[in-house]
């Protein structure tokens, strides 16, 4: 026969994920809800659909948040990364010819890809995925981002003020904690969107050429 006593306790008990998992969930449901609230005249026309879909991307992105195991600290609370900030921005620090290297080499579909903006003597560095590369003319598609030659170097004017980067830890962790920079000085980190905490999840912090399948909820 089974002690009750000794089950009863599965049916209360909150683990440590479970209650992270909750965390992430109220702040994602908090940030979506004050964005959507924010679209324009247009993108409305688009909120039912949206709405629907906000559970399932936001049960998605905390489920794989608590099962990834990255090197930065969690703040669940407010569903964001969090680790020392650089003085400047450490995208300044890479060049041209390494970054063709790393593509020339490593450019495939899902790949993981940091992507540097400079806008009005603001600097960040966001995530991105490539969906296309063209081996032919070296040159790699990101999924909101557009064409870059294998360089890194934007190749249409919606994207000028873009570019993309080899992936560093460095790098990598700028993106993840929404680092940004004004007038070359550190400013309030951004928040990542749901895609972008998604595209995080993926990241194997071993190997960025390498990125880990896609968690299901």
């Amino acid at each position: 026969m089974t002690d009750a006593g000794s089950n009863q306790t599965h049916f209360w008990q909150v683990s440590r994920d479970n209650q992270t998992y909750t965390e992430l969930c109220n702040a994602l449901y908090e940030r979506e809800l004050l964005r959507l609230s924010q679209l324009n005249r247009e993108q409305l026309l688009r909120m039912p659909e949206r709405l629907a879909s906000l559970p399932f991307y936001i049960r998605r992105a905390a489920s794989n948040i608590v099962q990834t195991r990255s090197e930065l600290e969690l703040d669940s609370q407010n569903a964001s990364w969090y680790h020392k900030q650089a003085a400047s921005c450490p995208a300044r620090k890479q060049q041209a010819d390494p970054i063709a290297a790393f593509y020339g080499k490593q450019a495939k579909p899902g790949l993981v890809v940091p992507v540097y903006i400079s806008q009005l003597s603001q600097e960040q560095i966001v995530l991105d995925s490539i969906d296309e590369v063209d081996s032919n003319n070296q040159r790699l598609h990101c999924n909101e981002h557009g064409w870059f030659s294998f360089s890194g170097t934007p190749l249409a004017n919606a994207n000028s003020d873009k570019f993309v980067l080899k992936p560093s830890k460095a790098i990598m962790t700028a993106a993840c904690c929404g680092h940004q920079w004004l007038n070359d000085s550190k400013t309030t980190p951004r928040r990542l969107n749901l895609r972008e905490l998604l595209l995080a999840s993926r990241l194997n912090w071993q190997n960025f050429a390498k990125p880990l399948p896609a968690l299901l909820a």
